[in-house]
């Protein structure tokens, strides 16, 4: 005598059980994100005379939208987005806090550079806020263009006497719409900005230093 049928609502409850105790998984395994450092080269300007002080480097201040390890674009005048599944080695002003302290460093024309910022903090601090840092698109199936967009000020201690202010935009396209082409022109329009600071920093400070002098 042959065994009834399961009703098939039994059945369908039968079937996850199954599922479960065997281990299996419906997910799709998300993919590994893939991760890109900021590489920039900076052109190392003529002169060496050493400024004997001391500059800090600050955190640079960002947006929320910046203040992320995600690598940001945007599209047209109102969209902002990220590329999927692809991230820098670290948020966006630590990544350019350290790319700056090594910038003046390898100059060479600033005695001691920092970027421990405390009460006891002597000489110049330089401070960042982060505008612009992204891939901007405009015709549709074209390769993005990259733009940075730093605010330099700088000032004699932490809490001390405003010495100057500097806007600095450089913009660099990418050779095709892939990402390691755009990461590329990122190092492009990042150094391009960075040898911008160092430079206007170094000719502030000694302008600040030759006014001060007796």
């Amino acid at each position: 005598m042959s065994a009834w049928p399961m009703p098939r609502r039994r059945l369908l409850f039968a079937m996850p059980l199954l599922g479960a105790t065997t281990g299996c998984s419906l997910l799709p395994t998300p993919k590994a994100a893939q991760i890109y450092r900021l590489s920039p080269q900076v052109e190392d300007p003529p002169g060496r005379a050493i400024l004997r002080t001391t500059l800090t480097i600050d955190l640079p201040n960002a947006p929320q939208s910046l203040d992320t390890d995600r690598i940001a674009l945007t599209e047209g005048r109102t969209r902002f987005d990220y590329y999927a599944e692809s991230t820098w080695t670290d948020r966006l002003p630590v990544l350019l806090q350290s790319l700056l302290v090594n910038a003046f460093e390898s100059d060479g024309r600033i005695a001691e550079v920092s970027h421990d910022v405390d009460s006891s903090t002597r000489g110049y601090l330089l401070q960042t806020q982060i505008r612009q840092f992204e891939a901007q698109y405009g015709v549709p199936a074209t390769a993005p263009e990259i733009a940075v967009v730093l605010e330099l000020q700088l000032l004699t201690g932490p809490a001390g006497r405003f010495v100057g202010r500097r806007l600095i935009s450089t913009n660099a396209r990418a050779s095709q719409d892939k990402l390691d082409a755009i990461v590329t022109a990122f190092d492009s329009a990042t150094g391009e900005a960075l040898t911008e600071s160092v430079v206007w920093t170094v000719q502030a400070i000694s302008k600040d230093r030759a006014h001060r002098r007796p």
